[in-house]
């Protein structure tokens, strides 16, 4: 060592810890951790200052700081701690039954249970609570919209409930989409418009709708059934009434948020029967208001299934929270999930022709797989992806049944399935944060390829996939009637059943 650098080194070591840490604080969580091993002074900086090992918490949980919380920083680090050591020992000490509403929807986003009432004019919500964030349940109706809602979704972090009102006779139907605060039913002041209106085109009965909110974005994918059935992609600018993108076309199957501007779109039968099912990734920025069919469309890149050697009979794609969710100003969270990754579960129901019994299959993409492929596919227009160079090592495929009706199974990195096997007292839990799976005793670590094919007859070439993690078993709160839980669903904090029979629906809380 010369003896400038000599100098430099005796200068560093005689600063204050106080400055240190400072210094510290500029660094990412790795380089803090290879400090951390430097010398005796710097492990000492680093494991007596409250911030330095919040921030490290943050990092290995994939949460982000709470914004209206009271809380000092040794008090959120507390917080942290017993909140990570809770989901590692499967602590939910709360339990409480929710008595299930005579409305056909429903909706579990953000902590809160909300269901339409037998009018199907009014809803009756529910905040879950978590008493390691402090959030205590809570319960509100709003008892009268003004009109008949046909589906809805929710979106705490900017109270707003999107609802649907279907108007008119076949074939003169219109959708009203009404833009209502959360706490109060009444019209939401960001709003431009109290609603915005959609024509529905075709003669059926039966409609089925996927809701989302993204920011100042709805989107809206109408599914109608029949022979010559069809499906209609709209988004809006809520804050404006502005139409941002209108899609339509049969093979469209289902949708979710990637950021405000991408979307994730599940496709099938693009080019030709032969071709498998696509996850596309579409610019809304991109669109103008014109209608669009899907063929047209210039999608950045198309993620391949697998190929596959069975006809596919439905797609759900699913992630929670969407992105640019926070917890609202009236809930003060210490910390939430992190909107830097979380997993998209695309559930697909199939009929193997050598199989008169329906196969269903989950894959779970984590959105950093998804971005990777944005990112390639940066001077490129519809760039089509083999499923070999994006699923086998960026996803992780199970054959698995989840319910139809009870779809929030899947939250920020985890995915939850009710074991019927197990009477309904036990479900299985995923947890795909990588980071989490070194630091577990009850779970046990996702450490090979999961292969499918020796269950699966759905594909025509050998499927497998892998993604870190880690999984485990939990026991959940029994029934308090003859009927037994029929589906799990899962919250950044809890983990909710239902019993459809029963009319009721139970969580554990932490």
């Amino acid at each position: 060592m010369d003896t400038d650098q000599q100098v430099n080194v005796e200068a560093a070591f005689s600063l204050p810890n106080e400055l240190i840490a400072i210094v510290f604080d500029e660094l990412d969580v790795v380089s803090l951790l290879r400090c951390k091993q430097v010398c005796q002074l710097f492990r000492s900086v680093i494991t007596t200052n409250a911030h330095l090992l919040y921030k490290a918490e943050l990092f290995f949980g994939r949460f982000e700081n709470g914004r209206h919380c009271n809380l000092d920083t040794a008090g959120r680090l507390r917080a942290c701690r017993q909140y990570q050591q809770a989901w590692n020992n499967l602590s939910f000490p709360d339990s409480q039954f929710i008595n299930m509403q005579d409305g056909h929807a429903w909706e579990l986003s953000g902590g809160v249970l909300c269901q339409a009432m037998q009018s199907q004019s009014g809803l009756a919500c529910v905040q879950l609570p978590c008493k390691i964030k402090d959030i205590p349940e809570r319960k509100w109706t709003i008892d009268d919209f003004g009109f008949g809602i046909r589906d809805f979704t929710i979106d705490t972090s900017q109270d707003l409930i999107v609802a649907l009102e279907i108007v008119g006779p076949i074939p003169n139907r219109t959708c009203n989409v009404h833009l209502r605060t959360l706490m109060t039913g009444e019209h939401h002041p960001m709003a431009a418009v109290p609603f915005v209106t959609h024509l529905l085109s075709n003669m059926h009965e039966e409609l089925r709708f996927l809701i989302q909110v993204c920011g100042s974005r709805i989107a809206v994918l109408y599914q109608e059934h029949g022979d010559d059935s069809n499906s209609r992609l709209v988004v809006w600018n809520w804050k404006s009434g502005q139409q941002k993108l209108f899609i339509r076309d049969t093979d469209l199957r289902s949708f979710s948020f990637v950021t405000e501007d991408l979307l994730l779109a599940g496709v099938i039968a693009v080019d030709s029967d032969e071709t498998p099912p696509r996850l596309d990734i579409l610019s809304i920025d991109s669109f103008s208001e014109e209608i669009e069919e899907y063929k047209d469309v210039s999608y950045i890149c198309g993620l391949e299934y697998p190929k596959m050697k069975a006809d596919v009979l439905g797609m759900l794609i699913r992630s929670e929270p969407t992105p640019g969710w926070s917890p609202s100003q009236t809930v003060q969270t210490p910390f939430f999930f992190a909107r830097s990754d979380r997993i998209f579960t695309v559930t697909m129901r199939v009929s193997p022709a050598s199989n008169s019994t329906e196969e269903c299959t989950v894959l779970i993409v984590p959105l950093s797989t998804i971005m990777a492929q944005v990112e390639l596919s940066r001077n490129t227009q519809k760039r089509i992806v083999p499923w070999a160079q994006w699923g086998p090592n960026g996803s992780y495929m199970l054959l698995r049944s989840p319910s139809e009706t009870w779809v929030c199974y899947g939250y920020g990195m985890k995915f939850i399935q009710l074991l019927p096997w197990k009477k309904g007292n036990s479900a299985r839990v995923y947890d795909f944060n990588k980071h989490a799976a070194r630091r577990d005793l009850l779970w046990t670590r996702l450490g090979m390829p999961q292969s499918l094919n020796s269950r699966c007859s759905a594909f025509d070439e050998e499927v497998n996939t892998y993604l870190p993690g880690r999984v485990t078993t939990v026991e959940v709160m029994p029934s308090d009637t003859s009927h037994e839980w029929e589906a799990a669903m899962i919250g950044e904090d809890n983990i909710v059943l239902v019993s459809p029979n029963a009319r009721q629906y139970g969580y554990i809380a932490m």
